[in-house]
């Protein structure tokens, strides 16, 4: 688009009401998908402004770097509240924008905010990178550059919405960050990274991005250093999952973090919440580093509680102080992969030379069924020369769905898979279901419904969502959930294997064999029915 098609602003229109014009008429005139390939979500003006007024503006010189700029939402944001400010301040804008059709929309945008500020009585000067953000910098990652070094730009601000979409691993991009995150990364944490080593000490970052980089292995590394570089300040959450960029089509969970560059270890964060991107009705706790940060089995992990009830989920969780691995249990993720081996699979289950194919709707409550057909799936699997690496010996099992359905109120669903009600020698677990197995030996049957009566409780539930906001139940995230001793486990089994499964109160064990205290019982309740 030329930049003569571009309305001016109208006389009573602020530089933040101007860039959100602008980003609504990009968008009418730009198919949704070719945005998406570019990673381009604009931000809606509510939460740019919620965004902006996290930062500290206590100097009356400030340098902001906006990366990724688009058509300027974020800067005319922060403008806004520099405006405001009763005292005098020169602030400097560098903003990157690689995409041409962006950058006369861009230009508009900073020289109105510009002409704003001034008629405020402050300064305001702009300089607009027509180049890859993560390219152009992606030497302040080398171990070599210092924060005093001359030949950089160092940022006391940082405001962003960054692009949204995965790299190759070869990309160019991707070898810039390769070192902090495994896998396919997406770029946006490369950009999280490249801002916390832009800012100057002391200085701070507002970002809006997927939930993604707060658990789960892919970021491990980069959590890790992300947290020793800075501190986190604020973490704010959306309660609807898919209404903050709802005009693209997103369903990704979001959430805005403020972090500052600083070496000083902080006390505890502010969490905040809101149902959608009006930000009405935004309420919040203050929250310490332990709720927080969660270290376990060699794992950092971000966890985001909005409420005190949140809070004594997590502490009596945190009270359990072991894991899988020091209990001698470990968790894989089934390795049968249908499309891998489909000239193997069969529809047959009574033929000797086959071994049950258990996919998620095999898991039916606490039991295995099988057979059981679903839309044609194939129930067995051939047992041969070409299978015998992907196939499990029958044994005591939990299994667990790797991803909730819509109708299931729970995140966490587990099954007892039983030795003794097999007649097989094999088994098939497909890659959609992890598998808790003993490491050397067998998971006795107490233990088997010990932990799948655990793994079932709301009280886990409501951890795990805390813990990932992905309705993925992924082997990293469950490796580092805190469990009691064996012999607590074995006590819960006890009980839970002598029951009917319609009679089964998983909470009502738990609370009985650990003694629970009414006042969590009803934090519980109270959550349990928030999810139905």
């Amino acid at each position: 688009m030329e930049i003569l098609e571009i309305p001016y602003r109208n006389c009573d229109e602020g530089a933040l009401d101007y860039a959100v014009r602008l980003s609504d008429l990009y968008t009418k005139f730009n198919d949704v998908k070719e945005r998406k390939r570019k990673g381009q979500f604009f931000t809606p003006k509510r939460v740019s402004t919620f965004m902006a007024s996290l930062f500290s503006i206590n100097q009356d010189n400030i340098r902001l770097l906006d990366p990724g700029a688009g058509v300027g939402t974020l800067s005319a944001a922060f403008c806004d509240k520099v405006a405001k400010s009763p005292d005098r301040i020169k602030t400097t804008i560098d903003a990157y924008e690689s995409d041409p059709d962006l950058l006369p929309f861009l230009r508009r945008v900073l020289e109105t905010c510009r002409e704003e500020l001034e008629e405020r009585g402050h300064i305001m000067s702009y300089n607009i990178f027509e180049q890859d953000f993560v390219l152009h910098n992606g030497n302040y990652l080398e171990d070599r550059l210092f924060v005093n070094s001359e030949t950089n730009v160092f940022y006391d601000c940082v405001i962003s919405n960054p692009p949204y979409y995965r790299l190759h691993r070869n990309s160019p991009q991707a070898s810039v960050i390769r070192k902090f995150i495994s896998g396919h990364p997406n770029i946006y944490a490369i950009f999280m990274a490249l801002s916390a080593k832009m800012l100057r000490a002391n200085g701070e970052m507002v970002f809006i991005t997927p939930r993604s980089f707060c658990s789960g292995f892919y970021y491990k590394d980069f959590r890790e250093w992300f947290l020793r570089t800075v501190r986190i300040m604020h973490i704010h959450i959306f309660e609807s999952r898919k209404d903050v960029f709802d005009k693209d089509g997103v369903l990704q969970e979001n959430i805005i973090v403020k972090a500052r560059k600083s070496e000083i270890e902080t006390l505890g964060m502010r969490v905040s919440t809101s149902k959608t991107k009006s930000m009405k009705k935004v309420s919040g706790i203050n929250a310490t580093n332990r709720d927080v940060i969660f270290h376990r089995n060699g794992n950092t992990f971000i966890r985001i509680p909005t409420s005190r009830h949140d809070i004594r989920i997590l502490r009596f969780i945190d009270g359990l102080t072991n894991t899988f691995k020091d209990l001698g249990f470990e968790i894989s993720t089934g390795p049968v992969v249908p499309f891998r081996t489909r000239q193997n699979l069969s529809h047959k289950s009574s033929t000797e030379d086959i071994a049950p194919l258990l996919w998620m709707h095999n898991l039916r409550n606490l039991k295995i069924t099988w057979p059981q057909k679903k839309n044609n799936k194939p129930i067995a699997i051939e047992i041969n020369e070409n299978t015998k690496s992907i196939l499990l010996p029958v044994r005591n099992y939990v299994l667990v769905k790797r991803f909730s359905s819509k109708e299931n109120r729970k995140r966490i669903h587990a099954s007892v898979l039983l030795k003794r009600d097999f007649l097989h020698d094999f088994i098939g677990i497909e890659n959609h279901v992890n598998y808790i197995y003993r490491i050397d030996g067998e998971l006795t049957i107490p233990e088997t419904f010990g932990i799948a009566g655990l793994l079932n409780t709301t009280f886990i539930d409501n951890y795990f969502r805390l813990l990932s906001g992905n309705t993925q139940v992924n082997a990293t995230d469950l490796r580092s959930l805190p469990l009691p001793d064996t012999k607590k486990i074995i006590e819960l089994g006890n009980i839970i294997c002598k029951k009917e499964t319609h009679e089964i109160d998983f909470d009502k064990v738990v609370g009985q064999v650990f003694q629970v205290d009414r006042e969590l019982k009803d934090t519980l309740l109270k959550t349990d029915s928030s999810h139905q």
